[in-house]
């Protein structure tokens, strides 16, 4: 197929049935950008084949998602991992004014990595769940340096064994 800028395309989530409205939204592509390597460039259409960036559909999307022209397609499936997130840490802000920036970096952070999972307890207590100590180090890195961008408290690990 070819993906072009302005075209109406279907972003079924990952709980989309055909026939259903459910997870389903129609939106336009705003800007089709091929990427190559650190460069990019505007392009008014590309067929497949190619990376490209599509800007305009992003906040319907979670972690997966399938977009098309097509009004009765079904999903592509969703990835199988055979990992899955066993180690947990809960995330405290310092200052209690950046609690707004904390879980707007949690949902880039849980958009940006399919294997991490962050979650709201119903105490209040934000938790972050990953592979393994190294992979929950290196996702409180990224949430601290690029998603949320503030100082928060990391609670001890805790490894739940299934």
């Amino acid at each position: 197929g070819t993906v072009a800028t302005g075209q109406k395309v279907r972003i079924q989530g990952p709980h989309y049935k055909p026939g259903s409205k459910e997870d389903l939204s129609v939106k336009n592509i705003q800007r089709t950008v091929l990427m190559m390597g650190r460069a990019t460039e505007q392009i008014s259409d590309v067929p497949c084949g190619n990376t490209v960036a599509l800007v305009g559909i992003d906040q319907y999307l979670l972690k997966s998602g399938t977009l098309t022209t097509i009004e009765d397609a079904h999903n592509i499936a969703d990835m199988k991992y055979s990992v899955s997130p066993v180690v947990k840490v809960a995330v405290k802000v310092k200052d209690g004014k950046d609690l707004p920036k904390l879980v707007d970096g949690l949902k880039k952070l849980s958009k940006s990595d399919p294997l991490v999972v962050c979650t709201t307890e119903e105490s209040g207590e934000h938790v972050i769940a990953g592979c393994g100590e190294l992979h929950v180090e290196i996702c409180l890195k990224d949430l601290r340096d690029e998603y949320a961008q503030c100082e928060f408290t990391v609670s001890d690990p805790v490894v739940s064994y299934r």
